[in-house]
């Protein structure tokens, strides 16, 4: 991934998760990024729970940045 940029949303696979989530950037450090988790596969749901929704994530399990539609 070559421009990570905070407040956008990804599909990416966090360390300690079986799956790929779609997350939003939080904050970048030098080898990972923290994601606020928006969507998740139903087997990580309960890990995601116990982590409030935030994991670290390497910069090379960032795959691809998400359009997400807000419709009200």
């Amino acid at each position: 991934m070559e421009q990570i940029e905070i407040g956008k949303s990804y599909i990416c696979k966090p360390i300690g998760l079986e799956n790929e989530v779609i997350g939003t950037i939080e904050h970048a450090y030098t080898n990972t990024v923290v994601i606020t988790i928006e969507d998740c596969h139903r087997t990580d749901r309960a890990k995601v729970i116990e982590y409030q929704h935030r994991m670290l994530v390497k910069y090379e399990d960032i795959q691809q940045q998400v359009g997400i539609a807000l419709v009200g």
